[in-house]
């Protein structure tokens, strides 16, 4: 994270400079996501055979020679060419989670995965430390790859994987080929995603439409922002690094009052997500109109304070309506719709900027909207009786146990 915050600033003022404009973001994001669709799976299926440790290193050298390319770029092809490697085999912090599974005590993982996510807010903030002392692009580059070698040496100091006589080592026939069950694995998660959208309960229905249609409101109008702190505002890197952590500063504090928040609430989340998906809407209309910069990142306090409290409160009532057989393999689906929704949105968002400036904004403002009367009518409908079946039988198993 800190390599990206260090290195973004410089690599948005490259691709203005080279003329990658609104589609052309769209498109790249859209083919990061897409990369990425199929590099998650590989990297996994390549750290369950191949140790954990093997799949960080290949990520942080990814890293490495993706930010060396953006070094090099004087054109287009080139900075097409360093999206490949980190969208493709860096998955770190995927892979981290996977290491904690298999190292820390289960009563130990939830305060080991707090302190992964607090490194990760406290790297989004390491731009503006190090910026006043970087002033080209050459120089975020050569920072930014120097901490993913350095990184290495911890990768080094991990404990390999312990195999437990539960959890026998598998014979190296019997591992089916790593591209072959990549494949098989993306295409079974993509169709889970569609099955699930048609057949699953409609608790997990509306769940699943909520975080699709949050993360496709993100990537829409990724392009605008793009747009807005470039030609507005005129970003340089100095603006760019503070901006970013501004962003890392409001979902932490977003964080520190969502569980208070979403506990007064309790299981009914309705009047708490309506308000939300509102500040969504008005945080992007705000943030998309306005000429002033301090009323801009109200805009941004807003959307991120309210997208930090939203994503909470699913993740809490996802562990609430499904069953402890099939809450990690709902987490995946709903994990696999964000990046379907990655590949799609941003080359839309591209499109409708490229129609009308003010096209993606609308279209987003609506969609949240739409999700707020989403919840409105689907929550006491479907996710409440889904949650109070849920504590019966827990209720009942509990009973039959004692």
């Amino acid at each position: 994270m800190a390599g990206f915050t260090v290195l973004n600033p410089y690599q948005q003022t490259l691709r203005a400079d080279l003329g990658c404009d609104a589609i052309c973001i769209g498109t790249m994001t859209s083919a990061s996501s897409a990369l990425g669709l199929f590099g998650s799976p590989l990297v996994g299926a390549l750290s369950d055979q191949m140790g954990r440790k093997v799949a960080l290193a290949l990520g942080a050298l990814a890293s490495a020679l993706g930010f060396s390319l953006v070094a090099v770029a004087t054109s287009m092809p080139l900075l097409w060419l360093s999206v490949i490697p980190g969208s493709l085999l860096a998955h770190n912090f995927t892979i981290a989670k996977a290491l904690v599974a298999d190292l820390a005590k289960p009563e130990d993982r939830a305060g080991v995965m707090g302190k992964l996510g607090l490194a990760a807010g406290v790297g989004f903030m390491v731009g503006p430390v190090i910026n006043p002392f970087i002033s080209s692009l050459f120089q975020a580059c050569l920072f930014a790859t120097g901490l993913q070698l350095l990184s290495l040496i911890a990768v080094y100091q991990l404990p390999s994987r312990s195999v437990t006589a539960a959890e026998p080592a598998l014979p190296v026939e019997a591992k089916a080929p790593v591209l072959a069950g990549v494949v098989k694995t993306v295409w079974k998660a993509i169709k889970e995603v569609f099955v699930l959208a048609v057949a699953a309960p409609p608790a997990a229905r509306l769940i699943l439409f909520l975080r699709f249609g949050m993360s496709m409101g993100f990537h829409v109008f990724y392009t605008v922002m793009q747009a807005i702190i470039k030609d507005k505002f005129k970003f340089q890197p100095t603006d760019y690094s503070n901006y970013f952590a501004f962003i890392g500063l409001t979902y932490a504090f977003s964080q520190l009052i969502s569980r208070a928040v979403i506990n007064r609430f309790g299981k009914n989340q309705t009047f708490l997500l309506i308000p939300c998906f509102l500040l969504l809407g008005g945080g992007r209309f705000v943030t998309a109109t306005t000429d002033n910069i301090y009323i801009f990142y109200s805009g941004i306090v807003l959307t991120v304070g309210a997208l930090g409290i939203v994503n909470t409160s699913i993740s809490t009532t996802i562990t609430r309506i499904a069953s402890d057989s099939n809450v990690g393999g709902l987490m995946g689906v709903l994990d696999t719709s964000e990046k379907l929704a990655g590949i799609g949105g941003p080359a839309i968002g591209g499109a409708l900027y490229a129609y009308s400036t003010f096209a993606p904004v609308i279209v987003v403002c609506m969609g949240y909207l739409l999700l707020a009367v989403a919840v409105f009518v689907g929550y006491p409908r479907y996710v409440l009786p889904a949650i109070d079946h849920k504590e019966r039988e827990s209720t009942e198993t509990k009973a039959k146990t004692e």
